[in-house]
């Protein structure tokens, strides 16, 4: 699920975000959170969701936006965005090149981008370091707001000492897919952190009627919760 690159009223899924952005974001923008994580449960099964919320922020008039990447496994930037990367965060964190290296700029307007770069042996070491608070530091003087799309930190922590650091933490699951189990565990793992938890996005939430509700844990959290 993607906003596309050219967004219109007519287009569900943008009006989907941008309703997002004006009900959910603004409530939490208004008291001061510029800096977002995006955390997914499981690899491998979306569509960077926080894509789609830094294109909803870029269209308000005169603001600047940055995604960066920091899932260092398996970054999704590049490609969603057709970004041409040759060097990213990656790079930098190594002291291979200067951060006006690695800032990209998209095909949307007011958008810009950090890919993730050459796939590090030690991405944890890399997003811990200094040079990564300092960049963090310095990023946030230039933008209005600062979108991290991270990896499941229940299955890797690379992106917790990034994710401490935010204003603010969203937790995507994917309706019928993702385990309650998972769920718990990253939600334990945020707390345990101090992450400011804001919500929960339910990604593909099928109507009632045709709910299907499979065995083991993977059939969505309103029937763990009584809905």
């Amino acid at each position: 699920m993607c906003v596309p690159h050219t967004c219109n009223d007519s287009n569900i899924i943008c009006r989907l975000f941008r309703k997002f952005r004006f009900i959910g974001l603004y409530y939490y923008l208004s008291n001061g959170l510029q800096q977002w994580a995006f955390v997914y449960l499981i690899f491998g099964l979306f569509v960077p969701i926080a894509v789609n919320i830094a294109i909803a922020l870029a269209q308000q008039v005169d603001t600047r936006v940055l995604i960066i990447d920091c899932d260092l496994r398996r970054p999704r930037i590049q490609s969603v965005l057709e970004i041409p990367v040759d060097k990213g965060i990656t790079n930098y964190l190594n002291f291979e090149c200067e951060v006006s290296d690695i800032v990209y700029t998209s095909k949307l307007d007011n958008l810009d981008a950090i890919c993730c770069g050459t796939i590090p042996p030690n991405p944890s070491e890399l997003l811990s370091s200094d040079n990564m608070k300092e960049l963090i530091k310095e990023l946030s003087k230039q933008y209005d707001y600062i979108i991290f799309d991270t990896p499941p930190i229940g299955v890797v922590i690379d992106a917790l000492p990034i994710i401490k650091q935010t204003d603010g933490v969203v937790v995507i699951v994917r309706d019928n897919v993702t385990d309650i189990r998972d769920y718990k565990k990253t939600i334990d793992i945020l707390k345990r952190s101090e992450a400011n938890i804001i919500g929960v996005i339910f990604n593909d939430v099928e109507p009632v009627g045709k709910r299907k509700y499979g065995g083991g844990y993977k059939y969505g959290y309103y029937g763990e919760y009584g809905y």
